[in-house]
């Protein structure tokens, strides 16, 4: 059972707080659960295996939960996260033996997605700090030229302020990006160790990880299904759209 806290960009942050802002919501239809971590576990068991689900938030498009299985049986059990889907539901109780599954996100493209990221913002710093040697080299010779065009103390002193005002901005950007690459290496880091991946799960053992699944952002109602074994564990959550007012 963990916490993961996603990445979250400081431009996104300071515009949610200038602007209404849109959060989803996902609760349980079912009897309520036992919390850990801020989060509420559902519980499902057999005689043979117990399964509990929490959600844990939504990360880029993807709903994640945390999934828990307990083996209870002599024999190993082989889970595969693969297997794991959801179906839409027009209401809590409907059937949804006819609505197509839509199935959980290979754990290896997830992680593939963190380099992606990665990657994109390595080429933002790497460009803003092209940009500041640019710039700034360019408000030099402008600076140096109105040197040689006047002898006025002040207008020499402003210019090169004005220089070193532009670095400046370039080199703030600059550590912004490199705290935000070190979040998103830390986050991977986390969900490279903590997501789940297909196991064989000895008698006795229990088995926890994240399971990302596509959003729907039209659904109301979303049926979750873990095959374990030769049975089928089955969570019905409610989603809400919320607009938060600041």
């Amino acid at each position: 059972m963990k916490k993961i806290l996603f990445f979250c960009s400081t431009t996104f942050v300071l515009a949610s707080c200038m602007a209404p802002r849109v959060v989803t919501r996902l609760t349980p239809e079912a009897p309520e659960g036992h919390y850990e971590m801020g989060r509420e576990y559902i519980s499902l068991s057999s005689d043979s295996i117990t399964a509990e689900l929490a959600f844990d938030g939504i990360h880029q498009d993807h709903l994640v939960f945390d999934f828990v299985v307990v083996n209870h049986t002599s024999s190993s059990l082989s889970v595969h996260p693969t297997a794991f889907y959801y179906v839409i539901l027009d209401s809590a109780l409907a059937d949804s033996s006819k609505l197509p599954p839509r199935m959980a996100v290979h754990p290896e493209r997830i992680l593939h997605q963190y380099e992606e990221t990665l990657e994109e913002w390595s080429g933002e710093k790497e460009l803003n700090a092209v940009l500041g040697f640019v710039d700034a080299g360019i408000g030099m010779i402008l600076n140096t030229t109105a040197f040689f065009a006047t002898e006025d103390p002040g207008y020499i002193a402003d210019a090169i302020l004005g220089t070193l005002g532009k670095t400046g901005h370039y080199v703030a950007v600059d550590h912004q990006i490199s705290q935000d690459i070190t979040l998103i290496k830390d986050e991977k880091e986390i969900v490279q160790e903590e997501i789940f991946r297909s196991v064989t799960l000895p008698p006795g053992e229990v088995a926890s990880g994240y399971v990302y699944f596509p959003q729907d952002h039209d659904a109301r109602y979303c049926m979750f299904c873990f095959p374990v074994d030769n049975q089928l564990f089955q969570f019905v959550y409610h989603q809400q759209h919320e607009v938060l007012l600041y």
